[in-house]
């Protein structure tokens, strides 16, 4: 079973699923749906650090 990633901005609570896969993609993705979330890091770090919000700008922790 594929994963939706519906989600919500735990500060504006707007929902974060993005676009549609398209269906011959994702398998590779392991999802359905893109995500709106934004994941920030910086040029020193290889990682995502924290998400944000597209919308509010609100940023929590990956967990």
């Amino acid at each position: 079973m594929l994963h939706d990633s519906l989600e919500y901005c735990p500060y504006c609570h707007t929902n974060l699923q993005g676009d549609a896969i398209p269906e011959e993609q994702q398998k590779s993705y392991n999802a359905t749906h893109f995500t709106r979330k934004i994941g920030m890091t910086t040029l020193k770090d290889d990682r995502i650090l924290y998400w944000q919000c597209p919308d509010c700008n609100g940023k929590w922790s990956i967990k």
